[in-house]
């Protein structure tokens, strides 16, 4: 899957380098900070997976570095609370598909709107491209997400088999199309 994606992703050219602007962002009277992650922060990425996937880690290090320096077209966000991060998001933006790779809110934070707030803010991203549409896959068993997904306007496609390499669970393709 990865492979055939790549190929057909590789050949899509955005007008401009995606950018992005740290900044200060209110979430329910809470103050956090939203900024680009970079390489400098991959610990802190893999720690919150970590909490989120009971000491699994879903994404290793060469991962999340093959991810982050491909800053053209490729956007990784942080929330951080203080002086840590407790959230993230990334995101594939290309003119014809954009797709998110990734989200993860650390346990205690979840359920108060910061995936919410996340997915929306990568939603608006795409859209501003302007991509034809968002899509992700998300774990079969993962009802929460699959909710939050629903709720955003995302659309069930295929299941794909064995898609998880730790545990071979079944990924469900989810499209938002832009219209």
């Amino acid at each position: 899957m990865w492979k055939k994606f790549r190929q057909w992703y590789c050949h899509e050219i955005l007008p401009t380098p995606i950018k992005f602007t740290p900044q200060e962002v209110n979430l329910d009277g809470r103050l956090f900070w939203l900024k680009r992650a970079t390489v400098a922060d991959i610990e802190a990425l893999l720690a919150v997976e970590r909490h989120c996937y009971a000491g699994l880690m879903p994404w290793d290090r060469s991962a999340f570095t093959n991810e982050l320096r491909k800053v053209d077209d490729t956007l990784y966000l942080a929330l951080v609370d203080g002086e840590v991060i407790i959230a993230f998001i990334g995101c594939w933006l290309t003119l014809q598909e954009s797709h998110i790779t990734n989200l993860a809110v650390k346990p205690r934070y979840q359920n108060s709107g910061i995936g919410r707030f996340l997915m929306q803010w990568m939603i608006r991203e795409s859209q501003q491209l302007p991509s034809k549409k968002l899509t992700l896959e998300v774990r079969v068993s993962n009802a929460p997400a699959k909710h939050l997904y629903h709720t955003l306007g995302f659309q069930d496609g295929k299941v794909k088999r064995a898609y998880y390499v730790a545990d071979r669970e079944d990924a469900l393709n989810m499209v938002l199309p832009f219209t």
